[in-house]
């Protein structure tokens, strides 16, 4: 009896059908064992292996990357990554065809890579070559341009200039040349702008290099000129004559003057033919040879204040000289000496006083004086007196009088007065010192310093002051004047018989410079020096003496001196001025201490 299959039991293949299936499986087989033999067949041709590149034309942000060709090799792959283990790449190539690529994606600057390369060829993949590594360098910053001025004045400017990229700073100098050797200012910045204090009255150039990292960008420079400070005037100078070749000189400051010129010259307006220069105000002049240089006796001086030789401003020219000698003999005795021209008593002051009363006025202002040379004070009397006796009695002198006697040394109008406890007289007289008409006298007197026994030589002389119609500064009167000076030198010479040290008092009418010749240069040359022009300290120098009752000069131009040679040195010279409508004479008084030797 048939049974009944089981649910679920696998049901037997007919036998065609088992025939199919295993066919089919051959088949299969085969394919399978085809394709393997054809792979095997592959295999056993391998790519070599690329030698370790070469990395080149490193910058910022790219390299070049080259290698050796790998046989059979169809293509190349250029990996880079950031770590050697390559699981940061920042750029892999295409297939390349060639053995070099230059890199410039994905690369940042100063920044280390790895590079690798594989060949390939169709489907056959060589393995890595070995790595390279390579650091990309810092990109330079970028470029900048000239530098503009922002602020200039008389102490400083200010600059700027473009921003440059990626610039960490900028290096600055600052120089008085285009080649920047003369540098006054160098500087690191960080923002584009410079602040510089300089001097004033200069072209600055600038140059600005920016810099990142040690790099530098190319240069821009620029120049500035700062304006030049006002130059003041300089103030009149004062010399002193300190030996036979030099002189000390010293004068008020130029407000912003750098330097000053002194210059000699042989007159106020012909050019200079010795200078110095000086920083200060004040100098001294040395090794001042007065005939190499051309100079007279008296002689000119100024001043020449300058700021960087580029503006200037002149002093006022003044007459100076040299001292005539030296004398190694120990001071003797020092004495103050004045010359005072009285206006004769025919004539009056502003207030239109008497000549008594003016006469009073002005001996009271001589009194403490050792020594006094009048002019215009007559020894003839006047309403019943004698000007010059009522003079020496209130201003306490004695007129010098011929030795035992009574007879006055003059009885022209230059008397000579002393003070009889400190002198006496040991000879005295009076010269005429003119040719012609107006008569001109000079009075002279030895004189004996009691505590120390010196002689001393004391001339007063009154020169011409107008010849007829002709004007005071007429040549003719001035040529006169001259030869009058030169026979007040020879008077001295034949009156000074005990070689005595020589004071020289009076109205000269004349003053340096008033003519080509004056008696100031005359007596200069014979050897004696105005005590204006060498004292140290000068009282009321620059106020005229003459002042004809209304307000003074400020010239310094005076027609009274005093004057010494050699064995005399100069401490004190004073013009006592006062008010002119008050004064009793249309003169000031000259006051000199003078210590002899």
């Amino acid at each position: 009896m048939p049974t009944t299959p089981r649910a679920g039991a696998r049901r037997p293949r007919s036998l065609p059908v088992r025939i199919v299936v295993r066919l089919l499986a051959v088949v299969v087989a085969v394919v399978v064992m085809g394709f393997v033999a054809v792979t095997t067949s592959s295999a056993t041709h391998p790519l070599g292996t690329s030698s370790k590149p070469r990395t080149s034309a490193v910058s910022h942000h790219s390299f070049t990357v080259s290698w050796a060709p790998v046989e059979k090799a169809k293509a190349y792959v250029v990996t880079v990554a950031t770590d050697k283990a390559f699981t940061h790449v920042a750029w892999r190539s295409q297939r390349l065809a060639g053995t070099s690529v230059r890199v410039t994606s994905g690369i940042d600057e100063h920044t280390t890579y790895h590079v690798r390369v594989v060949a390939v060829s169709g489907p056959n993949v060589g393995l890595p070559s070995a790595s390279a590594s390579v650091r990309t360098v810092w990109q330079p910053p970028g470029d900048t341009s000239r530098p503009t001025v922002q602020k200039v004045d008389t102490t400083g400017f200010t600059v700027s200039w473009p921003a440059s990229a990626r610039a960490d700073y900028y290096a600055v100098q600052v120089a008085t040349d285009q080649k920047f050797t003369e540098l006054v200012k160098t500087a690191v910045v960080e923002k584009p702008t410079l602040t510089a204090a300089v001097r004033d009255g200069q072209t600055y150039f600038v140059r600005v290099v920016p810099q990142r990292h040690g790099l530098s960008a190319p240069a821009a420079v620029g120049s500035v000129t700062t304006p030049l400070k006002v130059l003041g005037k300089v103030g009149k100078p004062f010399a002193e004559p300190v030996s036979t070749d030099s002189i000390t000189v010293r004068w008020p400051a130029a407000t912003n003057a750098s330097g000053y010129t002194i210059a000699l010259m042989k007159t106020p307006k012909s050019k200079a033919t010795w200078t110095t220069t000086s920083t200060k105000a004040q100098a001294t002049l040395t090794g001042v040879n007065r005939k190499k240089a051309g100079l007279g006796a008296v002689f000119y001086l100024k001043v020449v204040a300058t700021r960087y030789g580029q503006t200037h401003t002149t002093s006022k020219t003044i007459a100076t000289t040299l001292l005539p000698g030296t004398t190694s003999r120990k001071a003797s005795f020092t004495a103050k000496v004045s010359s005072y021209n009285l206006l004769k008593p025919s004539e009056t002051d502003a207030e239109h006083r008497s000549w008594e009363k003016r006469y009073t006025v002005a001996a009271k202002a001589l009194r403490g004086l050792d020594i006094v040379g009048l002019q215009e004070t007559p020894w003839k009397k006047f309403d019943g007196a004698r000007p010059v006796v009522k003079v020496a009695k209130v201003a306490k002198l004695s007129v010098a009088r011929h030795p035992k006697s009574s007879k006055p040394c003059t009885t022209t109008s230059e008397p000579i007065l002393y003070r009889k406890a400190k002198f006496t007289v040991v000879a005295c007289g009076v010269q005429k010192v003119s040719t012609g008409n107006p008569k001109r006298y000079a009075s002279w007197a030895t004189l004996k310093e009691k505590s120390s026994g010196r002689l001393v030589f004391v001339t007063n002389a009154h020169l011409v002051a107008y010849a007829g119609a002709e004007s005071s500064r007429d040549p003719r009167v001035q040529k006169l004047r001259a030869n009058e000076a030169k026979k007040l030198l020879s008077s001295i010479k034949k009156h000074n018989t005990h070689h005595a040290p020589v004071i020289v008092l009076g109205d000269l009418n004349s003053y340096a410079n008033r003519a080509a010749v004056t008696p100031i240069d005359v007596l200069a040359k014979g050897g004696f020096v105005s005590a204006e022009m060498v004292a140290p300290t000068r009282l009321d120098a620059d106020v005229s003496s003459f002042h004809g009752f209304s307000a003074p000069a400020s010239s310094g131009r005076h027609l009274d001196h005093v004057l010494v040679d050699s064995r005399s040195t100069v401490l004190r010279y004073a013009v006592r001025a006062t008010d002119a409508k008050k004064a009793p004479s249309d003169h000031f008084q000259i006051v000199a201490s003078i210590r002899v030797h």
